[in-house]
C-alpha cells in the first residue's frame, strides 16, 4: 500500500497471487478516522454480459463488477464483439445492484492484448 497525504490518496495493490474485496475499502478508510472520497478502480478481466447488465468477470475474492454509468459505458457496452475477451476498465466504486457484484463506472477502458 502506498499513501499519500498531502494529495488524500492511498494505492492499494494485491500482493502477487492474493486479492481483496473493494466493497470494504470505504469501511475501513471510516474505521481510520477518515472521511472516503470517490474510490476509483483499475481491475482486469473478461468482458461478459448477463441479462440487462454488462459484467467484468475476474477469479479471486471479488467475482467481478457490474460495469454500470461513467463517461465511456455507452462505448463499451456497443461493443459486442469484446465479449468474452480481456479488458482493464478504469471507474469509481460504487455499490452492488441487489445479488450482483459490486458496480463499477466505465470512464477508461482498453482491450487486453494477448501475451506472446
Amino acid at each position: 500500500m502506498k499513501v499519500e497525504l498531502k494529495e488524500g490518496q492511498a494505492v492499494l495493490l494485491p500482493k502477487q497471487g492474493k486479492s481483496f474485496d473493494p466493497t470494504k475499502i470505504a469501511n475501513a478508510v471510516k474505521d481510520a478516522g477518515f472521511s472516503p472520497g470517490p474510490i476509483e478502480v483499475t481491475a482486469v478481466g473478461l468482458l461478459g454480459h448477463e441479462n440487462d447488465f454488462l459484467l467484468l468477470q475476474m477469479s479471486g475474492s471479488v467475482e467481478g463488477f457490474v460495469l454500470a454509468g461513467g463517461a465511456k459505458a455507452e462505448e463499451l457496452t456497443e461493443r459486442a464483439d469484446l465479449v468474452g475477451k480481456k479488458v482493464r476498465v478504469t471507474g469509481q466504486l460504487h455499490p452492488s445492484h441487489g445479488d450482483k457484484p459490486p458496480g463499477l463506472t466505465v470512464e477508461r477502458w482498453v482491450l487486453v492484448k494477448p501475451a506472446n
